[in-house]
């Protein structure tokens, strides 16, 4: 089973036995990104929250998360994200 590497981790995180070649943390995140384009704000805040639960050491996750808490006015809960994604190795 191939398992896809993204951001800094990589980690094998495709519990469901499923051949995808996606890790979930992966597939969260990438559902995360369509909920946000179709602006369903909460939706998009579980789904990163979700996949930050599966690869915490993430960076990009927590930098998303930010940006959905961002989105629903929660400033504050979304500086901390992004402090979270820098701790992380983000600097984009």
């Amino acid at each position: 089973m191939k398992q896809a590497q993204y951001g800094t981790g990589g980690a094998d995180n495709n519990v469901t036995g499923e051949d995808t070649g996606l890790s979930l943390d992966t597939t969260f995140l990438q559902e995360g990104s369509v909920r946000y384009d179709l602006d369903l704000k909460e939706a998009t805040l579980a789904a990163y929250e979700e996949a930050i639960l599966l690869a915490p050491q993430e960076a990009i996750l927590h930098l998303h998360k930010g940006h959905a808490l961002e989105q629903l006015g929660r400033v504050f809960e979304a500086e901390r994200s992004y402090e979270d994604a820098r701790r992380l190795g983000y600097n984009g």
